[in-house]
């Protein structure tokens, strides 16, 4: 397994864990709030990031959002994590470890 940007491309696939991790926490999850949230991804105006978890072929099993805010007590900008999900078939192999 491998860490990398999301691309264009990991849009099915990361489209399936977002569901899943919705459903996890009882949230609604629709076809709105799963394209603003790939928007948010790849616009630079806005400081939210994604990375991935992919397996040797490709197909992406993990996923996490985080973002920059600031930390007063620090007087520093610091990642603020957001989401943090691997799929239930990965877990246990070290994929979240690598996120």
């Amino acid at each position: 397994v491998k860490v990398e940007k999301l691309t264009n491309t990991d849009r099915e696939d990361w489209q399936s864990l977002y569901r899943g991790y919705a459903d996890f926490y009882q949230m609604p999850m629709n076809e709105d709030i799963l394209n603003s949230v790939w928007l948010w991804i790849f616009d630079a105006n806005i400081k939210f990031y994604s990375i991935g978890v992919k397996t040797s072929k490709g197909k992406l099993i993990g996923f996490m959002h985080y973002r920059e805010m600031p930390s007063p007590l620090r007087g520093s900008l610091v990642g603020f994590l957001d989401d943090l999900y691997v799929h239930p078939d990965h877990r246990g192999t070290g994929a979240v470890q690598l996120l």
